[in-house]
């Protein structure tokens, strides 16, 4: 036996699968015009004032070494240097933080201001653990008034087992 549709499902779906013809889009141009040229050129001025205004609150850091080698080391011990460094700009030095890239290492710096001229230090401790035999390279990471903001510390060790008795 035959079936054929009934004449309003069919109706339903030929309206539904018919389309609409796309509007069309009026065309706009991306020329620019002399107007939009000088408004262009007014606002890159103010961008250029305010990134003039910030870079005279910038200091200056300069890091006696950026790298400490503790040579062979022993795991499961504090091992500890410092990073000395100087404020060389003419404004007020701050360091906003100092992350490390292990938990095994962590920072200790002056959290206040250092006036021009100002010497300070990052002291360091790296405790390497039993699984961390071989050659480590552990970075430290200096964010600060500076430009640019970021200074990169490196510290790098060959890690020996504990002796045990």
């Amino acid at each position: 036996m035959k079936t054929s549709l009934p004449p309003l499902i069919f109706a339903v779906l030929l309206t539904a699968c018919s389309s609409k013809e796309p509007e069309k889009v009026k065309a706009q141009s991306i020329v620019a015009t002399e107007e939009n040229r000088k408004e262009m050129q007014k606002e890159l001025k103010s961008v250029d004032v305010e990134e003039e205004e910030r870079r005279k609150s910038f200091s200056r850091i300069t890091f006696e070494r950026l790298e400490h080698d503790y040579g062979n080391i022993m795991a499961d011990a504090d091992y500890t240097t410092s990073f000395e460094f100087e404020n060389t700009g003419e404004k007020p030095l701050l360091i906003y933080d100092v992350k490390t890239s292990c938990g095994c290492t962590v920072p200790n710096w002056n959290k206040n201001p250092i006036p021009p001229g100002g010497r300070e230090k990052i002291k360091v401790t790296f405790h390497p653990k039993e699984n961390q035999l071989g050659i480590e390279h552990k970075s430290v990471t200096v964010i600060s008034n500076t430009d640019p903001g970021v200074t990169v510390l490196t510290i790098k060790a060959k890690v020996s087992a504990k002796n045990k008795l």
